[in-house]
């Protein structure tokens, strides 16, 4: 008997179900079901055509309806919409062009993706907004650039898709400003590591209005006026929304299909929902989180390709599954680049967890070697475990090779430990004998055996407001650093001069020791203890410190 195998949902999820269960059973009637005009498209791409770095649109389709439905032999039904799901008769009602049609299922994959959050700004439905997430929401914004001209864009929303078109729609000599909400934008990220895309954004004369909310829209002719919490008025030609999304679960809500609290339906690990033979996968969905063991929400293209993998394998009659999610992702604007796997600091504490950080930077090859450049980078772990739970860097060459690399050793469950141990590629144009990955599991692991005597930059401006008179601020770099920048109560003893100044130190008070990015700090830090001395070393140096008199 025939397989009749329905997917509902063309694009990152629900193409690749459908191919996959082709290739598990030739035999398999598949119908594909998407409610606008493309399927299988780079939508992650969307934002670079519509910025000029993808010139030639077409390299976003990555099949047709017809390719598509050849190459996999599937039906594929463009501008149809499925609105009802019968899951006693096994059927799904569509609509295309206002008619409706029945099509009877064996099994069925559900991957109609997420749908927009808007914000509660008032006027903001009367008004004229664009999104940026479908092919054709882009042509729509490409033909208002043709044909209005307009000088001035704003995009509320301060997340990955605000800061790629930001830099989109700046390629395309607009004046751009991204209001977003909370105090930073890629609010997801670490905010000291974010920093180095909102400092390439602003010399890129983007301008950001962070910590300040949209309330009203008010249309005025081809202009459009938009009003702050604090009473802050921008006008704008162009208004795009790039507030999030949330699972796309209008569908499912009368066919008894269980959605989870966060609002995303629940599947197992075979991607299989509460009702039988229906599985879901994509942006619609729950994800377990393989850190915490909990559901989350992450609407991303690499999580969506595996679960559609998953589902149409086992839609098919195969046997997949799918071990959950970590969290690793990325954004740029321009040279800038920020990534980060696992958890942040702040989630680590939520989720119950006793986590520590530290900072590290180094060079993404040998330093000697031509233009190198620096990676910042934040290792968080559990201080009982020596599990490591998450990570963020920042940079603009070889930063997501780091975070990849993490994001492995996060999945095999090893500890910062076991960071000291790992072996890289190393010649002196393509990396560092000691790569950031390995310094990072030294410096954490001498945290944890107790022999680092490091403090953050935070601890130490904590202590530093509070007017502690027993501190004893020392920066062990060359004279020349020292000149050029430098704390404003440090006192500078080069590195190589500290054995012979240690009689000029107090005892009684403690030395907080800094250098550039934290190694040479450390060295110093191992002298002064050796004789006697309370000493401690800013991690991340003053570059770290740096970071933080900018947030």
């Amino acid at each position: 008997m025939t397989n009749k195998i329905v997917v509902v949902g063309g694009v990152a999820a629900g193409a690749t179900a459908a191919a996959k269960a082709r290739r598990t059973d030739e035999n398999a009637e598949i119908t594909l079901i998407e409610k606008g005009e493309y399927i299988s498209y780079a939508n992650c791409g969307i934002p670079y055509h519509l910025g000029g770095v993808i010139p030639q649109r077409d390299k976003l389709l990555l099949h047709t309806p017809e390719s598509f439905g050849q190459r996999f032999n599937v039906k594929v039904l463009v501008n149809t919409e499925a609105v009802q799901i019968d899951t006693a008769r096994k059927q799904i009602k569509t609509l295309s062009h206002g008619k409706p049609d029945y099509i009877d299922y064996d099994r069925l994959i559900l991957a109609n993706g997420a749908e927009p959050v808007l914000p509660p700004v008032k006027g903001l439905n009367e008004s004229d907004f664009f999104m940026l997430r479908t092919v054709t929401q882009m042509d729509n914004i490409i033909e208002n650039i043709k044909a209005y001209n307009p000088n001035k864009a704003v995009i509320i929303g301060g997340g990955y898709i605000g800061v790629e078109t930001a830099e989109a729609l700046k390629n395309c000599n607009l004046d751009v400003t991204v209001i977003e909400a909370l105090p930073y934008i890629l609010p997801g990220f670490e905010p000291e590591t974010a920093l180095k895309i909102f400092e390439t954004m602003k010399t890129s004369g983007i301008n950001i209005v962070s910590g300040r909310k949209a309330t009203e829209c008010i249309k005025n002719d081809n202009k459009q006026l938009i009003k702050l919490d604090d009473g802050t008025e921008i006008e704008t030609d162009l208004l795009i929304i790039s507030t999030g999304v949330k699972p796309d679960t209008k569908l499912v809500e009368t066919a008894g299909i269980e959605i989870g609290a966060l609002g995303g339906i629940i599947v197992n690990e075979k991607m299989e929902t509460s009702i039988q033979d229906i599985y879901a996968a994509g942006d619609i969905v729950e994800k377990k989180n393989i850190i915490t063991g909990k559901n989350c929400l992450l609407p991303l293209a690499v999580p969506a390709n595996k679960e559609g993998r998953t589902a149409g394998c086992n839609a098919a009659g195969g046997d997949l599954k799918f071990s959950g999610v970590i969290g690793t992702s990325v954004v740029s604007f321009r040279d800038a680049c920020v990534a980060r796997t696992g958890l942040t600091y702040e989630e680590a504490k939520r989720h119950g967890f006793k986590p520590d950080y530290i900072y590290v930077e180094n060079s993404d090859h040998a330093e000697y070697y031509p233009n190198p450049k620096f990676i910042f980078l934040k290792l968080i772990f559990d201080k009982d475990s020596g599990k490591i739970l998450g990570a963020s860097a920042s940079g603009t060459e070889g930063v997501t090779r780091r975070i990849d690399i993490i994001s492995t050793a996060i999945y095999a469950g090893l500890k910062v430990t076991d960071l000291e141990q790992l072996e890289f590629c190393y010649s002196p144009p393509h990396g560092a004998a000691k790569d950031i990955v390995n310094i990072s599991g030294y410096v954490a692991s001498n945290e944890l055996r107790g022999i680092g005597y490091g403090i953050t930059p935070q601890q130490f401006l904590a202590t530093y407001k509070n007017k502690n008179e027993r501190m004893h601020i020392l920066d062990v770099r060359t004279p020349a650093e020292y000149r050029q920048y430098h704390h404003e109560k440090a006192e500078n003893i080069p590195l190589k001069n500290l054995r012979e100044s240690l009689k000029n130190l107090d005892k009684t008070r403690v030395i907080y020791v800094y250098c550039a990015v934290g190694f040479r700090g450390y060295i110093a830090v191992k002298i002064l203890r050796f004789y006697g001395f309370e000493a401690y070393n800013i991690l991340g140096g003053l570059e770290a410190l740096k970071r933080f008199k900018k947030l």
